[in-house]
């Protein structure tokens, strides 16, 4: 997997939160950490195509969410579907695992890109998502 469109990574970030439910629901989660994660930084006028709202050169979609407890700690699986207006790998699968230790949220973010996702990386981003764990 040597490709910058599958990659893992893992972010520490200070948190006032005390557990991750501190920060409401999955998808509330995602729009108060997205920063994190990587947001559109184009902010331009452009003509959108596609189906991407006018202005807009990149979309998110949740694909599904949950909120496993894993050793007694909470943590936030969610899975979402990314696509630029550049059709790059016809968009990339992102699987987020987050959790709230010590002052920390703990998040990391296994991707493929869509191509790769359905000739095999798919095994491996699930696998190295489902993996992660605080202690």
């Amino acid at each position: 997997m040597a490709s910058t469109s599958c990659f893992l990574s893992v972010i520490i970030n200070p948190t006032t939160k005390k557990t991750i439910t501190d920060y409401g629901s999955p998808e509330e989660f995602l729009s108060q950490v997205g920063f994190l994660l990587g947001q559109q930084s184009y902010g331009g006028k452009t003509d959108s195509e596609g189906g991407f709202e006018s202005d807009a050169v990149a979309t998110a979609n949740v694909l599904e969410s949950s909120a496993p407890v894993v050793d007694g700690k909470q943590y936030y699986s969610i899975t979402v579907l990314t696509r630029t207006a550049d059709g790059d790998e016809g968009g990339k699968h992102q699987l987020i695992t987050a959790t709230v230790a010590d002052g920390k949220l703990y998040v990391c973010k296994a991707q493929a890109g869509d191509k790769r996702w359905f000739k095999g990386a798919k095994k491996f981003v699930e696998n190295a998502a489902g993996s992660f764990s605080v202690a």
